[in-house]
């Protein structure tokens, strides 16, 4: 499969315009909807996070989901020491979850921060992403892409 996308800055413009659209309106902001993550969703939660896999942010991905904080933090480097330490137990639960319900091959786990990092929802969120052998982007991990957009002639250049 051959893959192409335009690198013209218009995903950053487009999740820049989101991020400041929810900062005004938090009430507005999805991942700030308790109840929105738990409708038609699978729940696994502690007293600090809540993981879901709401169709509403699985992209249509078998079994992802995320893990977000019950409260309100921006980004991953506003997490308390409790949050983290709840967040990696969450996590574990999740992955035995997947484990036994996909059986997947691999998984693609991230955060993204801020709209220049791919974050376009100011309340942080944990992507759990389970990886099957006959994914077609099999291998291809969270930096896949940008290495290769790196290998072309006309890449742009980054500081």
């Amino acid at each position: 499969m051959k893959v192409s996308f335009l690198l013209d800055g218009s995903q950053f413009r487009k999740y820049k315009q989101e991020w400041e659209e929810h900062l005004a309106h938090p009430e507005k902001n999805p991942l700030l909807d308790e109840a929105g993550l738990r409708r038609n969703s699978f729940v696994l939660e502690n007293d600090l996070c809540l993981y879901s896999q709401n169709p509403q942010f699985s992209d249509g991905l078998t079994g992802s989901g995320i893990i977000v904080t019950k409260a309100p933090r921006a980004t991953v480097f506003d997490l308390t020491p409790g949050e983290w330490v709840a967040t990696y137990e969450l996590l574990h639960q999740v992955k035995a979850h997947l484990d036994h319900m996909y059986r997947p091959d691999g998984y693609t786990v991230g955060w993204n921060v801020s709209p220049a990092g791919g974050q376009h929802i100011p309340q942080v969120h944990l992507h759990v992403i389970p990886r099957f052998e006959t994914d077609p982007f099999a291998g291809c991990g969270i930096r896949y892409f940008y290495r290769e957009c790196l290998k072309q002639p006309s890449s742009p250049q980054f500081p």
